[in-house]
Order: structure tokens, then sequence, then C-alpha cells
């Protein structure tokens, strides 16, 4: 997908759209220039037609989506009338709050997330969420400060592949999460038991200036839609002033210039955003609405459907590594696509961490969740692929030691021979 068809798509939607400002926008009633200015913050909204998509009756009903974030505040005006459960404990056991309602980085990070699925447009940035009728689960690692994270097996995995877990477990149709982490090879049969049970696993990309990761992110697992946030001109996050891509990208969505709930210390007020970590809970909105549309479609066939109709129509999907991915989430064209007739495989294998493996997803399908396997099934892997630089790099070193050792060995038997012959041979000369 070119960059430039990405861009005229959205320009051209979104040309009258006034640039936005910076502007706070309060809780309270806005003014004519508050008005302006939210709607500039809100030029995804017509872009996606989700007003349309509405009026169609598909609001998400009935699907079950879940967020893995740090923290929110489920008792905020945003989400009146809405179907939010928080998950009773924290994925993180060391960790002890998920719930409250204080305005932290972690707390109004995870509420707007939650909010841009069912957000009922209410408060302080006046979130509207695509889904608005979708069951959704709010899986909290816990809060900012504080040790690092535990999970209950004794952190043989980290909290992202707790919650996945946990939330295939309870029947979650879309999974996603918007704080970022590294693709662990402990995280795979976590991964591998969503997707094998019809689940849509969604990550964020990092942003610019988040140092690693680049390559290894958690949209580097096989399987996992890796989202990236554009602004309304269809144009990267730039680092500097180049455009920052992300090979592995699945697809784009909006993520520059968004409202959030609330800011650092108050629920009041509200400032436009920007980061990948918008992209996601857009794109699990639309998927929502897909699943709606088509219950029967796997979260593979869900993924396959997305990526085929990237930029407003539905085509054979061609990937990049420009950063773009696909291309652009697209839900009107989505809408139009009847998931269940498209493979129900993944097609997003290949991924740079290079697990889970299809083997680990067969497996999962066939036995359920098996963190036993990880070890056998990437060990296979590797021996398919060959050990990279940083494995074979140590191996080679403890070989050469090795044979170092060895051949001190034979010198030093080789010594204690001769020098045990010659002592014989000069007792019995003296004898």
């Amino acid at each position: 997908m070119r960059t430039t068809r990405v861009i005229k798509l959205c320009a051209a939607v979104l040309a009258s759209a006034a640039i936005f400002t910076g502007t706070v926008a309060p809780a309270a009633a806005a003014t004519a220039n508050e008005s302006t200015a939210q709607a500039n913050l809100d030029y995804w909204w017509g872009a996606y037609g989700v007003d349309n998509a509405h009026q169609q009756g598909l609001t998400g009903k009935g699907v079950k989506v879940a967020v893995l974030e740090k923290q929110i505040n489920p008792d905020l005006p945003v989400f009146e009338g809405r179907s939010l459960k928080v998950f009773d404990q924290p994925l993180c056991v060391n960790k002890t709050t998920v719930a409250t309602t204080e305005a932290t980085s972690a707390s109004v990070h995870g509420t707007t997330m939650a909010a841009y699925v069912i957000g009922n447009g209410t408060g302080a940035g006046g979130v509207r969420g695509i889904a608005p009728d979708a069951d959704v689960t709010f899986y909290g690692y816990g809060e900012d400060d504080g040790p690092s994270c535990n999970t209950a097996d004794g952190a043989q995995i980290t909290e992202f592949a707790a919650g996945v877990k946990q939330a295939t477990d309870d029947g979650a149709k879309i999974i996603f999460t918007s704080i970022g982490g590294t693709a662990r090879v402990d995280d795979a049969p976590a991964v591998a038991y969503a997707i094998s049970h019809g689940a849509v696993v969604i990550a964020a990309s990092i942003n610019p200036g988040v140092l690693g990761a680049r390559y290894d992110d958690l949209g580097s697992f096989n399987g996992v839609v890796s989202a990236t946030g554009i602004d309304r001109d269809g144009n990267l996050q730039t680092e500097d002033g180049e455009p920052f891509v992300i090979p592995q990208t699945t697809v784009v969505a909006a993520g520059v210039d968004m409202p959030a709930v609330g800011s650092m210390g108050d629920w009041s007020t509200s400032v436009g955003a920007t980061g990948s970590s918008f992209a996601p809970p857009i794109i699990a909105g639309m998927l929502a609405l897909a699943a709606q549309r088509s219950p029967q479609a796997t979260g593979n066939q869900l993924v396959q459907a997305l990526v085929a109709t990237t930029n407003g129509a539905q085509h054979t999907p061609t990937r990049t590594e420009d950063g773009y991915g696909y291309g652009a989430a697209w839900l009107p064209s989505l809408l139009t696509v009847d998931p269940t007739t498209l493979p129900d495989e993944t097609p997003l294998m290949g991924k740079p961490a290079g697990f889970p493996t299809e083997e680990q997803i067969a497996q999962a399908k066939a036995n359920g969740y098996s963190p036993d396997e990880r070890s056998s099934s990437i060990d296979k892997y590797r021996e398919q692929n060959g050990a990279s630089q940083s494995d074979a790099a140590p191996i080679a070193l403890w070989v050469a030691i090795g044979l170092s050792l060895l051949v001190v060995a034979a010198i030093v038997i080789t010594v204690i021979i001769v020098v045990s012959q010659r002592r014989k041979a000069g007792k019995e000369r003296a004898a």
C-alpha cells in the first residue's frame, strides 16, 4: 500500500477540518470556539463513517472486548449507560489498585482507551466510542509506581500474557492493549491460545522517542495486529523530521490530535493528545462492529477482512514495510465484507519475533493453554530457522573454550606419562 494512497484518501474525507490548536476542552457546556476545537479533535469519527454504521444498527452489541491497561476510573460520566466491567484483581499480583478516582498518567491513559470503544461523549474530551454497546472488560496491571510486575505464575509470563490468557478464558472476541512491551518467548503460548480460540489480539506500536523495541515490540508476535497512529492527512508520526517507521505494522488508524478523557491530576479538562495508543481501540471498535454483523466469524477471519479492506475498498492484501503495513483500517469497506467467506487462518505469520509458531497455535487449539510446551516449540523453530547471531556467539565461545581445555588436558596427560616413564626407567637402571 503506497503512502500517497493513504494520504489522498484521508485528506479527501477530512479536507474541511481545521487544524487543531491544542485548546483545552472543559467538561462544562461548550462555547462556539470550544465546539470547533472539539470537532477538530473528532475528525476521525466522520472519516470512518461511524454514524452511518450506528444507523444500520451496528454498535458492537453482544461482542466482548478486553482492554489491557494499567488503571481506569469506571465512575466517570463517559461510561454511564455502557457495559463496563473491571476485572476484580490486578494482573500484577503484587500491585493493589486497578479502579481509581485519582487522575494519574496510568488511569487517564487506561480510561481514555476504554472510552474510545464505548464512550458516550460526555465529560472532558467528549470521547465517543465506535462500539458503544460492546461488552467491555478492563483488565488492569495496577498502578504505575511500586515494584515491577509479578504475575500469578511467578512472573514466568508478563502482565500482557496474563491478560491475554484471562481475557480468552472469559470469552473475549477482541483483546487490545495500548501499553508497549517486548515480545517474549514465554508469552507466546498465551498469544497462541487466544488466536486458536477465535480472539483477535491488537497491540500499539511504540512512539517516537522510545528507546529500543522498534523491531521486537508486542506487534512483532505472529498473529498480533500491530497498530500505528497517523494524522488526518495520513502521515506517520515523525522523529527528527523523518517518518517514524515500524516495519511490522499491520494497519494504521487515527492517532494524532485526539481527545483524552481528562489530564494529569484533573478529570475536568482535556487537551489534544498524540500517539499510537489511539489506534488499537479504534481498530478494536471497528472489528466489534464487524463481529456483530458476522457473529460466526472467527478472529482470524476478522483479521483477514481487516487487511483486505484498507483504504476504502476491498482488495487483495498487500503489505509493505514502510510503516503503513496493509494500509489504513477503514470501517465502511470493512463492513461490506462477509468475513466468514475468508480463510480461517491468521494472515500475520512470519513476524520478526518468530513466535508463536504454527505448531504452537495448533497445539493450543487441540490442548488449550500449554505454557510447558513453549521451550520445545521455540527450540524447534530455531533449529528450523538457524540460531541468531546473539545465540550463536556464546555457543561458539563455549565450544572454543571446551576445545582449548581438551588440548590442555591432553598435554598435561602426555607430560605425566613421559615423566612417569622416565622415572621408571631410571629406577630400573639403578637396580
